[in-house]
């Protein structure tokens, strides 16, 4: 397997930035999982 590097700017990444609580946090117009749903174990209030 052959990995490419690919340098993407922060700016890019945050395009799309939606924090859904319980749901995740998604990035990069939707493409990037920043925080899955699934490691969501503590709801700090």
């Amino acid at each position: 397997m052959n990995i490419k590097l690919h340098e993407i700017p922060i700016r890019e990444v945050v395009v799309g930035y939606k924090d859904s609580a319980e749901n995740g946090v998604t990035g990069y117009g939707g493409k990037l999982n920043i925080r899955p749903a699934f490691q969501r174990e503590f709801i700090f209030i």
